[in-house]
């Protein structure tokens, strides 16, 4: 033990460029985190199922059949009354008046070294376990793995570890949440590396395994070594339905961008509404309520209803309805601030997608289609890789529900054809569109981001030399001279922007000594220059110079008044640009021991 606490001190004091990795305490660590994490998402699964059958009188999984005796006004009040209390414990709790989600943990990791505070984790897990837990049409996966990466996070600012480490032990708590809520380690592991780590680097992999073996290991002692979903054993019956297969993935693609759009179309109507964002759950539940009465299927996590449609129990009108009716509801939930995540939607609208479309096929091809349960698997796979953007992880959810290579290998086709088009046609995931609502688009890397994401102001060089406007032509040659060449900017009395004089502005007017005090700066400047404001960001500084190729351009408060404040060279941003390339190459490839 005390072997172990000067480990954590000599980690603690090691400063973040010359830190070596302790394999073994990371290793501890990881299990810790890995338990914590597991408790965590039982604890999360049991307020849930509690809720639930308070409210309802029938549990999650039975659902669809409880809610067939209960009274209608009960199945229409509850998620009313759910809203009710989740616009309380948002304006209690909250200081955004939403919950957090995957999205805040893919931001803590790129940008924010690892930091989610316990509170937003806590806070964020109450709200999405009282919501789900009175219908709302989302998903657990999201709120677990946002409170595994905050007890991670929580772990690591005590312990005041370097952020390389915190990110990785964010990666753990990530992947432990996932392991214990599908009871699919391998899953959890390349979800955390996929989506939320941004990369596979060595260093990361040994701990995020670890973390999340020990989750599905305390999982499965308390909850049972059951997947999440009970499949049949189906088989493929033909070669010939690889390019259904392939057709399927491009449909998935379509229902993805729907449901995406649909729920990003709620959120921004709702966004602009004249009311506190905390008031609007009670009106989501009356919309939930209201759908509840006829399609009890959509309420809470589905996975009931998912279950069904990979058992082949629905026919093709009840599957079409419930695409749509799930999308609705589930974009209700999520604009009227309801908490819970997309991952369960999501597998929802892929069982019903693939679902029907194996019916369909069936009928046009008897001889060649399989059961169209597995086309629903496949469906289930596709649609959810396009909608989180994990089509490794979904991939590998898919391989450890059924331990079938053949069905395993129709999904990759499906998914990765999802993946691309849905990318091409709107976004590469939900989380993406979450966090361009932000500002932050993390396409590229951490490096690109920075660049997009600093102004000119942070890097202009404000030492410049300007001339007045009545400047002679004799004073402008002195002036080139005395700073070796370069480019003068010219400014009238105000300060203003006027142009910009190079040698090759003074080179138009010959070498006639005669007009060294007659010829005037305006004269001879480059008028309406090429510049950037201070707000502008690198990222369109690096464009402008690459379109007009200038190494340097004069810096404006704004182009109306166009007061001149100072100069970016492409030498900085470059200097930039560079030293957050290095500073990720140094984390995605850890530190030598």
């Amino acid at each position: 033990m005390i072997n172990w606490a000067r480990q954590i001190v000599r980690l603690r004091r090691m400063p973040a460029n010359l830190l070596r990795y302790d394999h073994m305490v990371l290793g501890i660590l990881a299990v810790f985190i890995g338990l914590i994490v597991a408790y965590g998402a039982i604890g999360f699964r049991i307020s849930i199922q509690n809720i639930h059958e308070t409210a309802f009188g029938a549990t999650a999984e039975a659902m669809t059949a409880g809610t067939g005796s209960v009274p209608w006004w009960r199945v229409m009040l509850v998620p009313v009354a759910g809203g009710f209390v989740i616009a309380g414990l948002l304006r209690l709790l909250t200081t955004r008046n939403h919950v957090s989600s995957v999205a805040d943990v893919i931001e803590a990791a790129a940008l924010k070294d690892g930091r989610i505070t316990l509170h937003d984790g806590l806070s964020s897990a109450l709200i999405s376990a009282v919501s789900l837990g009175a219908g709302a049409s989302t998903g657990r996966e999201g709120p677990v793995v946002h409170l595994g990466a905050a007890m991670a996070s929580f772990i690591a600012r005590k312990l005041r570890l370097a952020p390389a480490i915190a990110r990785t032990l964010l990666g753990c708590g990530v992947a432990g949440a996932v392991a214990a809520s599908f009871n699919a380690p391998i899953a959890g592991v390349f979800f955390a590396l996929e989506v939320i780590m941004g990369h596979y680097a060595l260093h990361a992999f040994a701990p995020i395994v670890i973390s999340s073996v020990v989750a599905t290991i305390v999982s499965r002692a308390h909850l049972g070594d059951f997947p999440a979903f009970t499949l049949p054993e189906y088989a493929i019956a033909s070669v010939w339905e690889f390019p259904a297969f392939l057709l399927l993935g491009v449909i998935s693609a379509l229902v993805a961008v729907a449901f995406i759009r649909s729920a990003s179309f709620i959120w921004d109507k709702t966004e602009r509404l004249p009311v506190p964002a905390w008031t609007l759950p009670p009106f989501g539940g009356v919309a939930l309520g209201i759908g509840a009465i006829f399609l009890p299927h959509i309420l809470g996590v589905g996975y009931e209803a998912t279950d069904s449609a990979l058992k082949e129990m629905y026919p093709l009108g009840l599957l079409l309805l419930l695409i749509v009716a799930k999308i609705a509801a589930t974009s209700v939930s999520i604009g009227c601030r309801f908490g819970g995540g997309v991952f369960s939607p999501s597998l929802f609208l892929g069982a019903m997608t693939g679902g029907a479309f194996g019916l369909i096929a069936a009928s046009l091809f008897p001889g060649f289609a399989s059961n169209h349960g597995l086309y629903a698997i496949i469906g289930m796979g596709a649609v959810s890789a396009a909608v989180l953007g994990a089509p490794i992880s979904t991939i590998l959810i898919v391989f450890e529900l059924t331990g079938d290579y053949s069905i395993t290998i129709a999904v990759m086709i499906a998914a990765a054809v999802a993946s691309l088009i849905s990318s091409l046609l709107y976004k590469p995931s939900f989380f993406a569109y979450q966090l361009e609502q932000r500002g932050i688009t993390l396409e590229g890397g951490r490096a690109a981001h920075l660049i997009r994401a600093t102004t000119v102001r942070a890097v202009i060089d404000r030492d410049f030399v300007t001339i007045k406007r009545n400047e002679t032509l004799a004073n402008i040659k002195m002036r080139l001279l005395a700073q070796f060449g370069g480019k003068l900017l010219v400014t009238n009395d105000a300060g203003s922007l006027v142009g910009v004089i190079t040698y090759s502005e003074i080179s138009a007017t010959g070498n006639d000594p005669g007009l060294d005090h007659l010829v005037l700066a305006e004269d001879i400047c480059r008028k309406d220059p090429v510049m950037m404001e201070e707000s502008d960001s690198l990222a369109a500084a690096l464009t402008l110079m690459e379109q007009s190729g200038e190494d340097h351009l004069p810096v404006v408060n704004d182009r109306q008044n166009r007061i001149v404040v100072g100069v970016l060279h492409h030498r900085d941003i470059l200097k930039t640009y560079n030293q957050a390339l290095i500073d990720a190459q140094t984390e995605s490839h850890g530190s030598k021991i």
